[in-house]
């Protein structure tokens, strides 16, 4: 085709996209016959500028009007791919399987590149001439190393494909994140967005820093884990890390669980201890901490930075030293687990603190759990300033309900 007759051909199918609108033809005309500009890229910055139906410039169906069957040309975006190694015949593959997306509708891929892929997530695509099938029962397409793919736009987005981050290294819109580190789920919430499933929320620690974890439908497993495959979002300045459903969370530390006593504990990245102890002592200091009331973690300045929109509360915290006859750690004590041993419980404690009078609240849980036995449940992880453990239960003993070998222990301890 001669030059004349491809501007002609572009000018022709420009002016149609944006229904004949002069003033868009005309600029696309003069600029194109500039030379000073890409044709392809032009047509998509003025396309959206006078909004303009991109499908009908570059020949393409909707995708909500595909059916097996169909052969012609695709217009989308790549809304998900994710590739994996194979053998075959003693010989290395790669396969990729994704989604073609557009407002319209959605279209799953399967790929089989020569080599890497020459596709991205985010990215716009034009694919020429392609032959769609079905599977399923649905309209299926098949990228084979010799269909036209046409990259119209580069994501913005990181592929991080082989690389072992820190969490300071997380950056917004990175896929294919693989990342190690210590994960505590949080709290779960029900009956969440159009396909009502249940949000996880979680926060995952390493020696860097820590970042909030999200994941729709699939559950978090507290521990050491590496996760694979995650992407990094960004909502109001914050990052956290979405969980897919190609992503994989794999537990690789046997230092998580359950643990005998809290010396163990205390050298293990993450667990939970279930026993018996006694409060040694309780600190005269911090007694009130504000809070989310979205995930109870602790704030500074007066707002969350996981939920920068939620209130916050101030609530009664109390550092405890606690003995269970192998180790002698700091416990921190949340008013959830303290209410049920102050006289008028929760309001009581509410009014304290408003009034500033936290300092009468201690006093009387002193004389109700110093040097006292007790059952508890401990929960601790490994973080950057050493091992931090907070009660989940604790339930006051009698003398009678200790055993015979921390009864001996606990008449030295006094």
């Amino acid at each position: 085709m001669a030059g004349s007759d491809f501007i002609d051909q572009y000018v022709k199918r420009f002016s149609d996209a944006v229904q004949k609108n002069e003033e868009a033809t005309t600029e696309f005309k003069n600029k194109i016959g500039s030379g000073s500009a890409v044709p392809i890229k032009l047509a998509l910055e003025l396309l959206r500028k006078y909004s303009g139906d991109m499908n009908s410039f570059f020949q393409a169906i909707q995708l909500k009007d595909v059916r097996d069957g169909y052969q012609g040309n695709l217009l989308g975006s790549i809304s998900s791919i994710r590739c994996i190694e194979y053998e075959k015949e003693g010989n290395k593959k790669i396969r990729c399987v994704g989604t073609l997306e557009d407002k319209t509708g959605k279209l799953p891929f399967t790929e089989f590149p020569d080599g890497t892929s020459r596709i991205s997530r985010g990215d716009l695509v034009l694919l020429v001439n392609a032959s769609v099938g079905s599977y399923n029962e649905h309209p299926y397409l098949t990228i084979s190393s010799k269909l036209e793919v046409n990259v119209l736009e580069k994501s913005n987005m990181k592929s991080a494909v082989g690389e072992n981050l820190k969490i300071r290294d997380l950056k917004p819109d990175m896929y294919d994140v693989t990342i190690k580190g210590t994960l505590r789920s949080v709290r779960s919430k029900e009956n969440v967005g159009r396909d009502s499933v249940t949000l996880y929320s979680g926060i995952l620690n390493d020696e860097s820093g820590n970042v909030s974890v999200q994941s729709w439908g699939t559950p978090l497993t507290d521990g050491v884990v590496e996760i694979n495959g995650a992407s990094v979002k960004q909502f109001k300045e914050k990052l956290y890390l979405q969980i897919g459903k190609g992503t994989r969370i794999n537990v690789v530390s046997k230092e998580s669980g359950d643990f005998e006593n809290l010396e163990r504990l205390s050298n293990a990245q993450n667990g939970t201890v279930k026993g018996d102890g006694i409060v040694l002592k309780i600190l005269d200091k911090n007694l009130a901490v504000t809070v989310c009331t979205e995930c109870q973690r602790v704030v500074k300045e007066g707002k969350c930075a996981n939920h920068p929109e939620a209130p916050v509360e101030r609530i009664l915290r109390l550092s405890m030293i606690v003995d269970d006859g192998f180790s002698s750690p700091l416990v921190y004590a949340y008013q959830k687990v303290l209410e049920n041993y102050v006289a008028g419980g929760k309001d009581k404690i509410k009014k304290a603190i408003e009034a500033g009078k936290e300092t009468e609240i201690l006093e009387e849980l002193k004389g109700k759990i110093v040097l006292k036995p007790l059952q508890f449940v401990i929960y601790g992880f490994r973080g950057t300033s050493g091992t931090y453990m907070e009660f989940q239960e604790m339930t006051l003993l009698d003398d009678i309900a200790l055993g015979e070998q921390y009864q001996k222990m606990m008449e030295v301890v006094r």
